[in-house]
């Protein structure tokens, strides 16, 4: 398995996987114990569950991570569309797993400077042909998916302004050539704090960084991002007005 500088390569028993190199000691102890991540997150005295696709757990960290959050976020890989209550948290085993992919897809991005947060282990379990998957970053505090702040309960801030960050986040990846291939607005965070304002994306296994002399590939993020928020809208019985829309297109070009 081939890691980006600085992540080092872990193995007991029947899970493999890899780890900030500060982290290392700690994931091998981890999986020398038999544990996945995920139940090892569980079990902590500071666990604090947080809502997503299964359960994201997030505690205190164990090493210092590449930018020292002193909080982590742990979460499972689960399946989704319509295969979700069929393998519900198994993969096929395949040549490069979901946690690789992550890792690789996130250190590239936010080498050309997109926000996402930082990787720092993932463990893979293998049991015949599937396997199961966890990953860790680090926690951004406060942060919250775009999808709840527009149309969750209890939103006191301005759409607009948030579909702005959203659309500048688009546009940055679009000029960093990093084709996220499952936007939406479930993976795209927002962060309102003094120094940790604005959008960052997650879910980087389903990314594809083109090299930087690549030709543009279009505004497939845009329609992608767009068609989720439609979706929403419907579903929550929210639509966005279009004073939103513009404000979220208005950010796709700013930075240009």
């Amino acid at each position: 398995m081939t890691l980006p500088p600085g992540y080092d390569a872990c193995s007991a028993r029947r899970a493999t996987g890899f780890a900030w190199g500060d982290a290392s000691d700690w994931l091998r102890s981890v999986l020398d114990s038999g544990v996945s991540l995920h139940t090892w997150a569980a079990a902590q005295d500071d666990a604090k569950p947080l809502v997503g696709r299964g359960t994201l757990y997030s505690v205190g960290a164990q090493a210092p991570g590449p930018e020292g959050r002193p909080r982590w976020a742990v979460r499972r890989y689960f399946r989704g569309g319509l295969v979700a209550p069929l393998l519900r948290d198994r993969h096929l085993t395949s040549r490069i797993t979901r946690p690789t992919r992550e890792l690789w897809g996130t250190v590239e991005a936010r080498a050309r400077g997109v926000p996402a947060p930082a990787v720092i282990a993932g463990a893979v379990y293998r049991a015949g042909p599937f396997y199961r998957a966890d990953l860790v970053t680090e926690l951004i505090p406060g942060a919250r998916t775009l999808e709840a702040l527009v149309f969750g309960s209890g939103g006191t801030e301005d759409a607009s302004v948030l579909l702005a960050h959203a659309g500048r986040l688009v546009g940055l990846l679009e000029r960093s050539l990093v084709l996220h291939v499952d936007l939406h607005a479930g993976n795209v965070l927002l962060v309102r704090g003094e120094e940790d304002s604005g959008a960052r994306v997650v879910d980087l296994d389903r990314s594809v960084v083109f090299p930087l002399d690549a030709s543009p590939f279009g505004e497939v993020m845009r329609k992608r991002i767009e068609r989720s928020l439609r979706k929403l809208a419907k579903q929550y019985s929210r639509p966005i007005t279009e004073h939103e829309w513009t404000a979220l297109r208005a950010g796709y070009e700013e930075g240009e």
